[in-house]
């Protein structure tokens, strides 16, 4: 699943959640589903920041950073 579908279902889940006539059952469930979710967001925002440092790693050296001037 990616990430935005993840945070759609989850803002869907925390709807839910706010009403107020939700039934405790299905309150509990919504609640272990959103969990669910929010740790397959953290893992694949955790995937995605060690894809970046490793592209960062790669690049170190083949870049260089110069100085920027306005004039």
């Amino acid at each position: 699943m990616k990430i935005e579908e993840t945070l759609v279902k989850l803002e869907e889940i925390t709807s839910a959640l706010e009403r107020e006539d939700l039934p405790l059952d299905e309150a509990i469930a919504l609640f272990e589903q959103g969990l669910d979710l929010a740790a397959a967001a953290r893992k694949i925002l955790d995937e995605a920041r060690l894809r970046i440092e490793q592209v960062i790693e790669k690049a170190k050296g083949v870049l260089e950073r110069e100085p920027f001037d306005v004039s």
